[in-house]
Protein backbone atom coordinates (compact mmCIF):
# COMPACT_ATOMS: atom_id res chain seq x y z
CA UNK A 1 0.00 0.00 0.00
CA UNK A 2 2.88 2.38 0.81
CA UNK A 3 4.40 1.89 -2.66
CA UNK A 4 1.08 2.76 -4.34
CA UNK A 5 0.81 5.96 -2.26
CA UNK A 6 4.33 6.91 -3.24
CA UNK A 7 3.57 6.33 -6.94
CA UNK A 8 0.35 8.36 -6.67
CA UNK A 9 2.19 11.23 -4.94
CA UNK A 10 4.96 11.17 -7.59
CA UNK A 11 2.36 11.23 -10.37
CA UNK A 12 0.55 14.12 -8.69
CA UNK A 13 3.86 15.96 -8.21
CA UNK A 14 4.84 15.52 -11.88
CA UNK A 15 1.39 16.69 -13.03
CA UNK A 16 1.56 19.70 -10.72
CA UNK A 17 5.05 20.62 -11.93
CA UNK A 18 3.88 20.35 -15.54
CA UNK A 19 0.95 22.66 -14.80
CA UNK A 20 3.18 25.17 -13.00
CA UNK A 21 5.70 25.08 -15.86
CA UNK A 22 2.95 25.59 -18.44
CA UNK A 23 1.58 28.55 -16.50
CA UNK A 24 5.06 30.06 -16.23
CA UNK A 25 5.61 29.75 -19.98
CA UNK A 26 2.21 31.27 -20.73
CA UNK A 27 2.87 34.12 -18.29
CA UNK A 28 6.26 34.83 -19.85
CA UNK A 29 4.85 34.84 -23.36
CA UNK A 30 2.11 37.23 -22.25
CA UNK A 31 4.63 39.55 -20.63
CA UNK A 32 6.80 39.62 -23.74
CA UNK A 33 3.90 40.25 -26.09
CA UNK A 34 3.46 43.58 -27.80
CA UNK A 35 0.49 44.29 -25.55
CA UNK A 36 2.46 44.14 -22.29
CA UNK A 37 3.36 47.51 -20.81
CA UNK A 38 6.81 48.13 -19.44
CA UNK A 39 7.60 51.31 -17.51
CA UNK A 40 11.33 51.44 -16.76
CA UNK A 41 11.70 51.91 -13.00
CA UNK A 42 14.69 53.97 -11.94
CA UNK A 43 15.36 55.51 -15.36
CA UNK A 44 16.34 58.80 -13.69
CA UNK A 45 19.46 56.98 -12.40
CA UNK A 46 20.54 56.03 -15.94
CA UNK A 47 22.93 58.13 -17.99
CA UNK A 48 21.55 61.64 -18.46
CA UNK A 49 21.85 62.41 -22.18
CA UNK A 50 20.63 65.98 -21.95
CA UNK A 51 17.96 68.50 -21.01
CA UNK A 52 16.15 71.12 -23.04
CA UNK A 53 13.47 73.64 -22.20
CA UNK A 54 10.60 75.01 -24.27
CA UNK A 55 9.05 77.84 -22.32
CA UNK A 56 5.26 78.24 -22.36
CA UNK A 57 3.95 80.52 -25.09
CA UNK A 58 7.22 80.79 -27.03
CA UNK A 59 6.18 78.83 -30.12
CA UNK A 60 2.63 77.64 -30.90
CA UNK A 61 4.02 74.75 -32.98
CA UNK A 62 5.62 73.29 -29.85
CA UNK A 63 2.69 73.82 -27.45
CA UNK A 64 2.42 70.09 -26.68
CA UNK A 65 6.15 69.97 -25.89
CA UNK A 66 6.30 72.98 -23.59
CA UNK A 67 8.29 72.18 -20.51
CA UNK A 68 11.60 70.69 -19.43
CA UNK A 69 12.78 67.72 -21.48
CA UNK A 70 15.12 65.19 -19.92
CA UNK A 71 16.58 62.31 -21.91
CA UNK A 72 18.01 59.22 -20.21
CA UNK A 73 19.66 56.12 -21.68
CA UNK A 74 20.39 52.68 -20.25
CA UNK A 75 23.92 51.30 -20.67
CA UNK A 76 23.18 49.47 -23.93
CA UNK A 77 21.80 52.68 -25.46
CA UNK A 78 24.82 54.67 -24.24
CA UNK A 79 27.03 52.32 -26.24
CA UNK A 80 24.84 52.90 -29.32
CA UNK A 81 25.05 56.69 -29.15
CA UNK A 82 28.67 56.64 -30.38
CA UNK A 83 27.88 54.86 -33.66
CA UNK A 84 24.13 55.23 -34.09
CA UNK A 85 23.85 51.43 -34.03
CA UNK A 86 21.67 50.57 -31.04
CA UNK A 87 21.71 46.93 -29.86
CA UNK A 88 18.59 45.07 -28.81
CA UNK A 89 17.82 45.92 -25.20
CA UNK A 90 18.73 49.58 -25.65
CA UNK A 91 16.27 51.91 -23.95
CA UNK A 92 15.91 55.67 -24.29
CA UNK A 93 13.51 57.64 -22.10
CA UNK A 94 12.22 61.13 -22.84
CA UNK A 95 10.67 62.70 -19.75
CA UNK A 96 8.66 65.90 -20.16
CA UNK A 97 8.04 67.96 -17.03
CA UNK A 98 6.29 71.25 -16.44
CA UNK A 99 8.52 74.29 -16.05
CA UNK A 100 8.20 76.61 -13.10
CA UNK A 101 9.80 80.00 -12.62
CA UNK A 102 10.56 81.81 -9.42
CA UNK A 103 12.60 85.05 -9.34
CA UNK A 104 14.13 84.28 -12.74
CA UNK A 105 15.07 80.71 -11.84
CA UNK A 106 13.60 77.98 -14.05
CA UNK A 107 13.09 74.58 -12.45
CA UNK A 108 11.15 71.41 -13.20
CA UNK A 109 7.61 70.89 -12.03
CA UNK A 110 5.24 67.94 -12.23
CA UNK A 111 5.73 65.16 -14.75
CA UNK A 112 3.62 65.60 -17.88
CA UNK A 113 4.72 62.58 -19.89
CA UNK A 114 7.28 59.80 -20.28
CA UNK A 115 8.09 58.41 -23.74
CA UNK A 116 10.02 55.13 -23.90
CA UNK A 117 11.87 53.58 -26.85
CA UNK A 118 12.99 49.97 -26.45
CA UNK A 119 15.09 48.26 -29.13
CA UNK A 120 13.77 44.80 -30.02
CA UNK A 121 14.51 44.04 -33.68
CA UNK A 122 12.83 40.63 -33.63
CA UNK A 123 9.41 42.03 -32.70
CA UNK A 124 9.35 45.59 -34.11
CA UNK A 125 10.79 45.41 -37.61
CA UNK A 126 8.08 47.67 -39.03
CA UNK A 127 9.18 50.50 -36.71
CA UNK A 128 12.94 50.33 -37.23
CA UNK A 129 13.35 47.72 -34.50
CA UNK A 130 11.99 50.06 -31.83
CA UNK A 131 8.99 49.71 -29.55
CA UNK A 132 7.40 53.02 -28.59
CA UNK A 133 5.41 53.65 -25.40
CA UNK A 134 4.00 56.80 -23.83
CA UNK A 135 2.82 57.33 -20.27
CA UNK A 136 0.98 60.46 -19.09
CA UNK A 137 1.66 62.02 -15.71
CA UNK A 138 2.68 59.40 -13.19
CA UNK A 139 0.65 56.57 -14.77
CA UNK A 140 3.01 53.64 -15.18
CA UNK A 141 0.44 51.03 -16.15
CA UNK A 142 -1.06 52.10 -19.46
CA UNK A 143 0.75 53.15 -22.61
CA UNK A 144 -1.04 55.82 -24.63
CA UNK A 145 0.39 54.50 -27.92
CA UNK A 146 -2.33 52.52 -29.70
CA UNK A 147 -0.98 52.24 -33.24
CA UNK A 148 1.98 49.94 -32.47
CA UNK A 149 4.26 52.97 -32.63
CA UNK A 150 3.59 53.78 -36.30
CA UNK A 151 2.91 57.46 -35.56
CA UNK A 152 6.10 57.76 -33.49
CA UNK A 153 8.14 55.97 -36.11
CA UNK A 154 6.81 58.26 -38.83
CA UNK A 155 8.63 61.14 -37.16
CA UNK A 156 11.66 59.13 -35.99
CA UNK A 157 12.37 58.08 -39.59
CA UNK A 158 13.90 61.55 -39.95
CA UNK A 159 16.73 60.29 -37.70
CA UNK A 160 17.53 57.15 -39.73
CA UNK A 161 21.24 58.03 -39.89
CA UNK A 162 21.49 57.80 -36.09
CA UNK A 163 19.43 54.69 -35.37
CA UNK A 164 16.11 56.62 -35.31
CA UNK A 165 17.25 58.58 -32.22
CA UNK A 166 17.20 62.39 -32.33
CA UNK A 167 19.30 63.07 -29.25
CA UNK A 168 23.09 62.93 -29.13
CA UNK A 169 25.30 62.03 -26.20
CA UNK A 170 28.23 64.42 -25.94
Amino acid sequence: MGNQNLKARNKFFRSSMFAVSALAVLSMSFLSSEEAVYFPDGFRRWVHVGTGVIMPGTNPQFASEEGMHHIFANQKAVEGYASGDFADGSMVVYELRETKQNNGVIFEGDRKRVDVMTKDSAHYGSTGGWRFQRFFGNDQAQSAIHDSGASCYQCHQKATAHGFIFSRLQ
